[in-house]
């Protein structure tokens, strides 16, 4: 009995402190959209968002559905978690405001034994206003900015093309010092080459010079023999 006295009481009071019992204030301008999020405790069946004191005469929106629209009026219900704990929250929005939706609403569940609400203030400023002429005022910017430029400024149709035939000039000086530097090491190359070979044949060739003097050298006189 004890329990169910205990769980008793907790349920009033998450009830109690559903909805946001704060003032809470939502700005919108004329002609644009708006849409409040009502957090709540516990979640319930029927969605309901009102204008006023909820009156019959006053709800604009009643559904069961996750989702409903009516008119310039929305409803969209998201389920709370308990782990980890996150709200139960509705969202109301109203479509192409007028000066007429200022006031006060409400947003909630209606249920049998404890219905809430969260009850907030729509206020509706005015849309920014838009310059009278704004084709006389581009036409004046596009001139002043006309008449800004330099006399000896060229139009860029005619200045195109001298870019492009200074881009292909310099492109063809580069080429031609690449083909340079290339030819150059090549050439250098080559007379490393030679000069390595020559200066390794010559010892060679001394070499070889040695040997043939050795085989030319006279031929040794054989002693006579005494005569007896």
């Amino acid at each position: 009995m004890n329990v169910w006295l205990v769980a008793l009481i907790c349920f009033f009071f998450h009830t109690q402190r559903d909805g946001n019992s704060e003032s809470v204030v939502r700005a919108g301008t004329e002609g644009g959209d708006i849409t409040v999020s009502c957090p709540f405790y516990l979640s319930g069946k029927r969605k309901i968002f009102c204008k006023g004191d909820c009156g019959k005469g006053d709800t604009l929106l009643q559904t069961t559905a996750h989702t409903a629209q009516k008119g310039r009026y929305s409803i969209r219900f998201k389920e709370g978690t308990a782990f980890p704990y996150s709200d139960t929250l509705l969202y109301v929005g109203i479509t192409k405001l007028t000066k007429s939706d200022a006031g006060r609403y409400k947003c909630g569940f209606g249920r049998v034994f404890s219905p809430s609400y969260m009850e907030f203030e729509i206020r509706v400023e005015d849309a920014p206003t838009s310059s009278p002429f704004p084709t006389s005022a581009s036409t004046l910017t596009t001139t002043q900015s006309l008449s800004s430029v330099p006399s000896s400024a060229s139009p860029e149709r005619t200045t195109q093309p001298q870019q492009g035939q200074t881009a292909s000039d310099g492109h063809g000086v580069v080429l031609y010092v690449r083909l340079t530097l290339v030819v150059m090491v090549i050439v250098l190359s080559a007379s490393v080459l030679i000069f390595c070979r020559k200066r390794a044949r010559k010892p060679r060739e001394a070499s070889l010079d040695e040997i043939h003097s050795e085989d030319a050298s006279p031929p040794l006189k054989l002693s006579q023999w005494p005569t007896g």
